[in-house]
């Protein structure tokens, strides 16, 4: 339900993966970020499953983060919130894996693939959120309560996601999503864990912050060792 899988689809530049992204001023620190850490343009939700055709909406619902800098991304105490009528319903991320660099990472309701339409989830939420078909948003913030990330949308495509093409980040509408080209699994369109159909671009990326010069030795020993379990799993498959 939550295994970390590598899924490096873009080649890094500076401390920023993937040609998807516009330059930063400055190059991030190889230390994991975490939802305390975290802020606004930092948080990439790549693609969404509002409506799905091939199983019922209790099944298919997903959405997919994606990490583009070069450490990981640790979701745990992220607050996830999507509207239900008048209210707002919840959940916080805990119990999940990593998101390694340059690497998606797919939040569904349910994490079976013979059930879900065949998608391959890291984070399974369960009951505690669903998306409306009409007039919804998906938020992504800190434990304190701080937006890190907002997608609203008003007519959600019939088994189609909407991939990221072109985003403002943090704060982007269903304008900034375009219906995914490919299919998966029983047959609706979508690219979950994968490369988007089209290329995308995300303005607004906030660079994490550079490291004190002590820890650059420490750092390079862990992505040494990072580096040579890639290698070795590679090998492995």
């Amino acid at each position: 339900m939550m295994t970390a899988r590598s899924r490096n689809s873009m080649t890094a530049t500076a401390c920023v993966t993937g040609a998807l992204l516009t330059s930063l001023a400055a190059p991030c620190a190889m230390a994991a970020l975490t939802a305390d850490t975290l802020q606004a343009g930092q948080v990439l939700v790549t693609e969404l499953m509002i409506d799905p055709t091939k199983v019922s909406d209790a099944n298919g619902e997903w959405f997919e983060m994606y990490n583009p800098f070069a450490m990981e991304i640790d979701p745990n105490g992220l607050v996830v919130e999507s509207q239900t009528g008048s209210s707002l319903e919840s959940f916080t991320v805990h119990g999940a894996s990593s998101i390694q660099p340059g690497d998606y990472f797919v939040l569904g309701r349910n994490a079976n693939p013979a059930t879900n339409g065949g998608v391959t989830v890291d984070y399974a939420w369960g009951t505690a959120l669903s998306f409306g078909n009409t007039a919804d948003f998906l938020r992504i913030s800190n434990p304190a309560g701080d937006m890190l990330a907002q997608i609203s949308w008003t007519s959600a495509p019939s088994g189609k996601s909407l991939e990221m093409k072109t985003a403002n980040l943090p704060s982007l509408t269903q304008g900034n999503y375009v219906p995914a080209g490919s299919t998966y699994g029983l047959g609706d369109f979508g690219t979950p864990g994968m490369t988007n159909t089209s290329p995308m671009t995300a303005n607004g990326l906030v660079a994490p912050p550079v490291p004190e010069p002590g820890t650059y030795a420490l750092l390079g020993l862990g992505l040494g060792c990072v580096a040579l379990s890639r290698r070795r799993r590679a090998r492995g498959n």
